[in-house]
């Protein structure tokens, strides 16, 4: 299905017309035109209707000429999920250079899987590029709560960039830093020196972190953790200690 949306109103900003609607979009599917269009009453960004639209045709019947049909069923749900879509995008766009977050005002970056930085100082880029050193996906949000990823601070001096661990918003994990975390579960698991009980326990602390790093318990945990590995192979000891000590730090930030 070839399908282009055009975004013609953002905003909407009513009409005292009951019988009017407000024109959001025009969408082109396979060569056939569609209008996604709102209620009259409606005010505010159209991002926040997308449930109230409907979708419109115009008759291709000689005798409706200039009528507009209604479009139900899977199509009118694959158009309007492809224009909430592009109103996402180009709300994101609208804001790249001027995220505020909770350190201050920063650039959105662009990033790979495995971690490799596309973008992090404001050069314009495409959220569906792939990686040019692995050819893995890039992101530009975080998966769980769709947060942007938080790149460099827009009045730094510093043209340094480490790509974060976690998500400043939510707290989890990003792609790249669940990979280290299946090295440590890989670890544990072939770790000689630590009994099964003590393996599960150290995992089952670890995943809590993971899931919650700002939680209160979380220092609670990391205790136990510390102690649990006193235990443990070196490389698996500092292994972890490393991921823990990366997610201390990324959860004082915001």
């Amino acid at each position: 299905m070839a399908l282009t949306v055009v975004i013609e109103h953002s905003v909407l900003y009513g009409s005292p017309d009951d019988d009017s609607v407000q024109r959001i979009a025009t969408v082109y599917v396979d060569g056939d035109s569609y209008s996604v269009v709102a209620p009259a009453k409606l005010k505010g960004e159209a991002l926040n209707f997308t449930d109230h639209v409907s979708v419109r045709q115009p008759s291709k019947d000689a005798l409706d000429f200039g009528a507009d049909l209604v479009v139900t069923g899977q199509r009118r749900d694959v158009i309007i999920n492809a224009v909430a879509g592009e109103l996402r995008r180009q709300k994101r766009d609208a804001g790249r250079v001027v995220g505020r977050t909770p350190d201050g005002l920063h650039y959105d970056a662009l990033i790979c899987l495995r971690g490799h930085v596309r973008s992090s100082a404001g050069t314009p880029f495409t959220p569906s590029d792939h990686c040019s050193k692995c050819g893995s996906p890039c992101i530009d949000e975080c998966p769980a709560c769709k947060e942007p990823i938080r790149g460099m601070a827009v009045e730094s001096r510093v043209m340094m960039y480490d790509p974060p661990s976690y998500c400043h918003a939510c707290g989890r994990p990003y792609p790249w830093m669940q990979e280290r975390l299946r090295t440590a579960k890989d670890l544990l698991d072939h770790d000689d020196k630590l009994a099964f009980d003590d393996r599960e326990r150290l995992w089952d602390l670890l995943q809590y972190m993971m899931s919650d790093p700002k939680s209160d318990l979380a220092p609670a945990k990391k205790k136990l953790i510390e102690i649990d590995l006193e235990k443990a192979k070196a490389e698996t000891k500092d292994f972890i200690q490393g991921v823990i000590a990366k997610m201390g730090v990324e959860a004082m930030k915001g």
